[in-house]
């Protein structure tokens, strides 16, 4: 009787010929696995308690906690040292913890959300000092607010207005307006303005021919010049809004902006002659407002 093997029948008279792989001269050693840098931590239950990883070299990059499938908080190393934790609930990041080589905490973060899931602020903790962005949304779920706090503290509050394109079209905060009249397809500004804090009127339009960019025509408080940088169809201030850590540096730069513009305070007429006179000086100002603005007029804390 023939026998199936390797998807074909062995004739009888050929199989006395076969090799057996229960003979142990054929047995393969069985060998371990590696592991490939992971370490798979079991409790007394059998659960996975958490998972470690590691480097090349045998160094611990990170460690991993679980409550039952989801992630409790993870552990980040750096030369073999405790660098960063972070805690998590219902799969969301809710604060980071920062150490120095000391292994003291040097700073900590707080994150909050809402009934959502919708992020509402963060809070970075450093020594006694406590920034913090709160954040506002729409109907559609876009952020339309932040406030930026210093120990509870309001130092400045952005609004945003989108289009039904989803663009921002109008920002302001306590330094300065800004209203867009007019954005070409490729989302370029054809056509904006902008009111400062110590009352200055600019209106920018840019001008195109056959999709490419020729020139600017400016208007400051009445006075207009020419100008060609395309930098004027772009405003950092009309970018979309997102949530992120950056913005408590964004406090930060706040700070540092007003505290340099105590100390290297100008008067507005100096301000107007020196855009007027420089076009230089023009491209320097306007393309970033705000905080140009931060520092040249009295936004103090």
């Amino acid at each position: 009787m023939a026998e199936s093997i390797a998807s074909i029948s062995i004739p009888a008279e050929l199989q006395q010929f076969q090799k057996n792989v229960n003979n142990s001269e054929n047995i393969t050693p069985k060998t371990e696995s590696p592991d490939f840098g992971v370490k798979i931590i079991k409790n007394s239950s059998g659960n996975v308690s958490h998972v470690e990883y590691y480097s090349d070299t045998g160094e611990i990059l990170k460690k991993i906690y679980y409550e039952c499938s989801s992630i409790s908080n993870i552990e980040h190393y750096r030369n073999n040292r405790l660098f960063r934790q972070e805690y998590y609930k219902n799969g969301l990041l809710t604060q980071k913890i920062t150490f120095n080589k000391c292994g003291q905490a040097s700073h900590t973060i707080t994150y909050l959300y809402n009934k959502k899931n919708e992020l509402i602020a963060i809070k970075k903790l450093v020594q006694n000092r406590t920034y913090e962005v709160e954040y506002g949304y729409d109907e559609l779920n876009r952020v339309n607010s932040r406030k930026l706090k210093l120990n509870s503290k309001i130092l400045n509050e952005q609004n945003y207005r989108y289009d039904i394109l989803d663009r921002v079209v109008e920002y302001n905060d306590k330094n300065q307006r800004i209203k867009v009249s007019k954005i070409n397809n490729s989302g370029q500004l054809i056509e904006y303005s902008i009111l400062d804090i110590a009352g200055n009127e600019i209106s920018v339009l840019n001008k195109f021919m056959c999709s490419e960019y020729i020139g600017t025509i400016m208007d400051l408080n009445g006075h207009k010049t020419s100008v060609k940088d395309e930098s004027y169809t772009d405003n950092v201030m009309l970018k979309k809004p997102f949530i992120s850590e950056d913005d408590l540096d964004m406090i930060l730069s706040h700070m540092l902006n007003n505290n340099e513009s105590m100390t290297t305070r100008r008067n507005n007429i100096d301000i107007t002659e020196s855009i007027i006179k420089s076009k230089t000086e023009t491209r320097r100002i306007l393309p970033i407002t705000v905080r140009k603005i931060q520092l040249f007029n009295k936004s103090v804390i």
